[in-house]
């Protein structure tokens, strides 16, 4: 972990577990006094959308290969927004094209890691 001067290679882990264990610990206190009923663990179909979050991803890690970095990460990002965000298709559209573009120059031209082609190959 090595010394406040010279921090080693455990020193940014032990001290985010610091953090957590402490943020934990404030809100175990926080709630300790509460006297409400239990609560239900997936209320009103909550369940469904971390589900197709899930799929969501599933699908964009087996369309990457075969269909391209740029492609696939453009109709991931539209599916999330439509299904998981709820927000208008301008929106969905212009954060796509702009995030998608975005991410294939910095992967592609600062850190020079080869992104799969797929169709466009």
């Amino acid at each position: 972990m090595g010394k406040a001067s010279r921090p080693g290679p455990g020193f940014l882990p032990f001290g985010l577990a610091l953090i957590l264990i402490l943020l934990s610990l404030a809100l175990i206190m926080k709630n300790w006094k509460k006297e409400s009923g239990p609560a239900p663990f997936w209320p009103n179909r909550g369940w469904l959308r971390p589900l197709l979050g899930v799929g969501i991803f599933l699908l964009y890690a087996f369309l990457l290969g075969p269909l391209g970095f740029l492609f696939t990460t453009f109709l991931f990002l539209i599916f999330w927004m439509w299904i998981i965000e709820r927000i208008r298709w301008v929106t969905i559209l212009a954060i796509s094209l702009g995030v998608t573009g975005i991410l294939y120059f910095i992967f592609s031209y600062f850190l020079e890691v080869p992104l799969p082609a797929g169709l466009l190959g």
